[in-house]
């Protein structure tokens, strides 16, 4: 891809009010009309990792110019997270959560701290897609320690030993 393209923004659609699949903004897409529109990324070179866990980040790598970049950002839209029941209570169900998008549970919060732990050991300079309005605050999520996993994501920040760039899209938040 050329190094100077445009990125295909989702909002500027046909339905600018839906919420999009952030991977479009990485990947790029075709519109309406049948055109690719590329994304911040090399056409095809986007990789997700741990894609089954911690729903609310998308971690991966990719290309940018040819060169292997590291990547996190949120998922926008609202994800399931299920808990399985327990083996061991036999009055255990399992049961379905709701997580909304833009939010650091401690499962995502874990992942991204993992994720960054891993691409600062490749050796791969990190594109953070910075769109996040915060950490959940819940008691819940107190008792799985969002607080140790946050730490451990500016822990990770802080050993980084390649470039870290902080892209904020368009009306993108950062609380």
């Amino acid at each position: 891809d050329k190094i100077d393209r445009k990125v295909f923004d989702p909002r500027r659609g046909p339905q600018p009010e839906k919420v999009y699949d952030p991977r479009v903004l990485l990947t790029g897409a075709t519109d309406a009309i049948g055109k690719w529109r590329g994304g911040l990324f090399d056409k095809g070179s986007f990789v997700e990792s741990l894609d089954g866990w911690g729903m609310t980040t998308i971690c991966g790598r990719a290309r940018l110019g040819g060169i292997p970049v590291g990547v996190v950002m949120p998922e926008m839209r609202t994800v399931s997270k299920t808990h399985p029941a327990d083996p061991a209570d036999p009055d255990s169900m399992e049961t379905t959560a709701s997580q909304a998008g833009q939010v650091w549970f401690p499962d995502s919060a874990y992942k991204t701290a993992t994720a960054i732990k891993d691409m600062n050991q490749e050796g791969l300079p990190l594109f953070i897609v910075a769109n996040w309005r915060g950490f959940s605050g819940g008691q819940r999520d107190m008792y799985e320690e969002i607080l140790k996993f946050g730490s451990m994501i500016v822990e990770g920040l802080v050993a980084y030993k390649q470039p870290v760039f902080v892209y904020i899209p368009p009306e993108g938040e950062l609380r």
